[in-house]
């Protein structure tokens, strides 16, 4: 993953190929490429090392066919004291496999792409006697992005759907105009809005879209062929099926129906996640690999409670997520939330919560009780706007372990607390939990009591605004 700065990045070749390398200001070469970046983005691309290279440059220029030193390689690339003689120029591109018009063996033009352009099927061909240099401004996606997911979990970007799919049109019509580098640029933002937008209409129980969204960024992953990326989308296209699949549909009682062929599907995404980055030289990232277990051991959780049985798979994909806590972690949240699929990192909360949730699911609640007071212990003196979206999920937790251990007026408690906060970030899906907690409730031996027939009226009221 190659992520961009959000300035204007200026990419080379036929429909910005290669790149980006900045542009020559001054000099003779004003204008093109510079040549020091491109014979390094092509040694690396190469895996020749400075050392390797001294060695084949100096055996076809130098009498004796001693290499040259590494600092002159150094000052060839970080200084762009490139040979001027057009010899030793192609003698170069011929060792690193460059093509001569990045080197200054082509007439330059200049190129720039516009989102939707006005004559469709405009040809950005020019074969090796020109040059284009490829101008696309993806700063404006850049900064939104940041800006949406901040929003998304803060509070809620539910408001900002339009100008997100808005984005994402400009940048489908980006992607299919663009090749190379400049293409895997976009496709690596075109993702990111993806699984932003998946994320964000799973928050208002859209689950069919969600899972439009992350199918999607699947397709998209997977042309870039990086594993970080392809383990991600599979992996929030899994939480889209788990949660269609555990909270998709509501009985008339206001009790969750489960739907197996949903959780199925889910467990096969986690399963294609964990095994993204086999047989290849790259592994998962740490905090993605824990974040899959997390949500793997949810589901084989799932499954299990709702054919009456118990999964010691779930249990011990619990145990194995723990080794991840805290691992490698990244501090860019644009960039965390490419590789792990969330702006958090899998950090102790994180995972306390996580297990909180799945050993209340196998049906374990005293054991899920523990894990609610380590989490509780990790949270004072965090609260605040940028916990807002976590701690509403703390408190939709620790009502449900509340439940298991038949502690009902503490259960209620909590899912009123919970149910305030989330008409205020207007989460649809977690209403819809506290939906489903009440309706248990009104199945319980609590159900005559007052706070029950509090919550029950505070439901009603959201669910008529929110749920459809």
């Amino acid at each position: 993953m190659t992520t961009v700065s959000p300035v204007t990045a200026i990419y080379w070749g036929e429909g910005g190929e290669y790149g980006p390398f900045d542009v020559q200001q001054i000099g003779e070469w004003a204008g093109w490429p510079d040549f020091g970046q491109v014979q390094h983005y092509f040694r690396i691309a190469a895996n020749m090392t400075q050392k390797q290279f001294a060695a084949v440059y100096g055996k076809e220029t130098k009498p004796d066919g001693s290499p040259i030193s590494i600092r002159q390689v150094r000052k060839m690339e970080r200084e762009n004291e490139v040979p001027k003689d057009m010899d030793k120029r192609k003698l170069i591109a011929r060792l690193l496999n460059i093509p001569p018009m990045l080197f200054g063996l082509a007439t330059l033009e200049e190129v720039i792409l516009k989102p939707h352009p006005v004559q469709a099927g405009v040809s950005l061909a020019t074969g090796y006697t020109a040059l284009p240099k490829v101008v696309a401004d993806t700063t404006k996606y850049q900064s939104n992005i940041r800006t949406f997911l901040t929003l998304h979990y803060t509070s809620q970007a539910q408001s900002t759907l339009d100008q997100i799919t808005a984005d994402i049109r400009d940048l489908e019509s980006l992607e299919s105009q663009t090749r190379g580098d400049l293409q895997y640029h976009v496709q690596e933002l075109l993702c990111s809005y993806y699984l932003l937008a998946a994320k964000v209409v799973r928050d208002q129980r859209k689950y069919k879209l969600s899972h439009h969204y992350a199918n999607q960024a699947v397709r998209v992953a997977k042309a870039t062929k990086d594993i970080d990326l392809i383990a991600n989308s599979f992996y929030l296209r899994g939480c889209a099926y788990l949660e269609w699949g555990t909270h998709g549909t509501l009985t008339k009682e206001g009790v969750f129906k489960v739907q197996l062929d949903k959780i199925t599907a889910a467990i096969r995404d986690f399963e294609s996640a964990k095994k993204a980055g086999e047989n290849t030289e790259k592994s998962l990232h740490p905090q993605l690999a824990g974040t899959i277990d997390m949500r793997l051991s949810q589901a084989y959780a799932a499954h299990s409670a709702s054919t009456g049985g118990v999964s010691a798979l779930a249990i011990t994909l619990l145990d194995e997520a723990e080794k991840y806590v805290d691992c490698e972690s990244i501090n860019d949240p644009y960039e965390r939330h490419l590789v792990t699929g969330e702006l958090f990192g899998f950090v102790k909360g994180r995972y306390h919560n996580g297990k909180a949730r799945n050993l209340t699911i196998a049906g374990r609640s005293g054991a899920a009780l523990k894990e609610l007071a380590t989490m509780e212990g990790l949270r004072e003196g965090t609260v605040g706007k940028h916990f807002t979206r976590e701690q509403t999920w703390l408190d939709i937790v620790a009502s449900d372990i509340y439940m298991g251990l038949e502690q009902f007026e503490e259960a209620t408690k909590r899912a009123k607390n919970a149910l305030v906060v989330c008409q205020d970030i207007r989460s649809v899906a977690n209403i819809a939990f506290i939906v489903d907690i009440h309706g248990r409730l009104l199945q319980s031996p609590y159900k005559a009591e007052s706070d029950v027939d509090e919550l029950g009226d505070m439901v009603q009221e959201a669910s008529t605004k929110h749920i459809e």
